[in-house]
């Protein structure tokens, strides 16, 4: 089963097996396969749900039991309702927004309101249409609606699925973020979280950001560990990649019809001057983008570089742009620059750009230490990823950091990773990888100022439109697009990522 997946429908689970286990020498037979699934089902090994017109859909037990879980605390949760009185709402919208010299739209204005009364609220939208100014007013009115308690540790929690998420949840709320392992007290001991059904959160509020990353078990613990009397706000954009683990949860629970959505789409007049806002808009309506062609003294911060259709020539490309403009416009190549790539795979994948970027940015130096390990140098000075999550060190999958220090007599390393000192032993290499690239899934949920974007034909098989949506929106300042026209108008055509097999939509919308 594909790890996105919650279920298979039973041809093709058969259709899968068959050729999984057939050999040059031999086929499988698909009856024999069917009888297999019977005799693991009669064991409790698989569930068969019935789908539409009685088709059997094959789950593994703790995802049947998790996603049907899920779908009935949201439900219970919802029926619960909230008593507030919408004229006192309304009354200290217009107080609130008067004193900071805000306009809200009308948009903002239902969502505002629409917090105050609601159980749990999704608010959803792209770039510079609202979101971060209208869960600032949220989390101000949920303050003034009395939900801070000095006997509790917190009355509004914030939680974001990364630390660079949470950490930027954060500085807009100005109240502490945390990751959601963090806070649901994940315990290494366990290898489960504190917080659940017999140990609540102590908060009344959750604002909960980036949750197109949400998965269906992450989902499951968050949900399952709220006080019954507490409000939530599910905040994210359900155009970006959906999470790297199973479900489509973000997109269910809207589709699903049965929690109030606000989509915010009016784009502010100072969004609209940029053009990284614009482009992200004409992508996710299937329109190739209007894209500035690089120069010296460019216009735009989204511009575009026709590398040719040949990935070497992006390779080159990309290290003259670190060497030349990105410089001369202000930016340190080394610590503000992400390069983000569909694939690892390949020329212009993470794996070859992240060579070659090394021995442009952090050359080898008598004064910096350095190990190999798994045919990659490690160097005092480079930039690394996290890539799982690792609960005793507390730092977690797609977190950056910086090699500090190197020492071959301990055989350890030490990594600064937001602003703290995490020890590695030689051992654990394995958990981290050079990070001058990464991939546009690993980029989720963080910004940067400048993202460097290679597309091209040999990444085809994951060239699409949330792809490249999602790769754009993580720029702050300057989006440099690298490559192959066609490669591009091939990804904002191609919609096919948000198709999985996930049955919490209807979970919620039968019951």
């Amino acid at each position: 089963m594909q790890e996105v997946y919650c279920f298979l429908p039973l041809p093709e689970l058969v259709k899968a097996t068959v050729q999984l286990l057939s050999t040059n020498n031999h086929s499988s037979e698909p009856e024999a396969v069917k009888a297999i699934v019977e005799g693991m089902t009669s064991e409790k090994m698989l569930i068969i749900d019935k789908g539409e017109g009685g088709m059997p859909l094959c789950y593994k037990p703790t995802f049947f039991h998790t996603e049907q879980n899920l779908a009935q605390l949201l439900l219970s949760h919802l029926s619960r309702p909230v008593a507030i009185d919408p004229e006192r709402v309304k009354n200290w919208i217009e107080r609130f927004t008067q004193a900071k010299g805000m306009q809200l739209s009308q948009q903002q204005l239902e969502a505002v309101e629409m917090a105050a009364n609601s159980r749990i609220l999704i608010l959803t939208g792209g770039p510079g249409t609202g979101k971060t100014m209208t869960t600032k007013v949220i989390t101000a009115l949920w303050k003034a609606m009395g939900k801070t308690c000095a006997k509790r540790a917190y009355g509004i929690a914030l939680a974001a699925p990364t630390g660079h998420a949470a950490k930027r949840l954060s500085e807009m709320a100005g109240l502490e973020a945390k990751t959601i392992h963090r806070l649901l007290e994940f315990d290494p001991a366990t290898r489960g979280f504190k917080r659940g059904l017999d140990n609540l959160l102590p908060c009344d509020a959750l604002i909960v950001d980036e949750a197109s990353m949400l998965d269906l078990f992450l989902a499951h613990s968050l949900i399952k560990a709220i006080p019954q009397n507490l409000q939530l706000l599910i905040v994210g954009d359900t155009d970006q990649l959906p999470s790297v683990g199973p479900g489509n949860v973000l997109r269910d629970l809207i589709e699903s019809k049965r929690i109030p959505v606000i989509r915010l789409t009016q784009v502010f007049r100072q969004a609209a001057s940029s053009a990284i806002v614009r482009v992200a808009h004409q992508i996710n309506k299937g329109q190739y983008p209007q894209l500035e062609a690089i120069s010296n003294q460019p216009q735009s911060d989204c511009l575009w570089h026709n590398g040719g259709t040949e990935p070497e020539h992006g390779v080159q490309v990309i290290g003259e742009l670190l060497q030349g403009l990105i410089p001369q416009l202000g930016f340190n190549p080394a610590t503000d620059v992400q390069v983000l790539c569909p694939m690892t795979r390949g020329i212009v994948g993470t794996r070859n750009l992240n060579g070659v970027l090394q021995q442009l940015l952090n050359p080898p130096s008598l004064t910096k230490a350095e190990i190999t390990r798994g045919g990659m140098v490690f160097r005092e000075g480079d930039r690394i990823i996290q890539l799982k999550n690792d609960y005793d060190r507390e730092v977690y999958n797609g977190e950056l950091g910086t090699i500090t220090r190197i020492d071959p007599t301990e055989q350890e390393m030490v990594i600064e990773i937001d602003e703290r000192e995490v020890v590695y032993d030689y051992a654990d290499l394995n958990e981290i990888t050079l990070a001058y690239s990464i991939t546009i899934h690993k980029s989720q949920g963080s910004e940067y100022p400048v993202v460097i974007l290679p597309l091209y034909l040999q990444h085809y098989v994951m060239l699409s439109r949330n792809l490249i949506y999602t790769a754009i929106t993580r720029g702050k300042k300057l989006v440099i697009l690298v490559g192959s026209s066609k490669a591009i108008a091939i990804a904002v055509k191609q919609q096919n990522e948000q198709q999985r097999y996930t049955r919490l939509r209807e979970r919620l919308s039968y019951n």
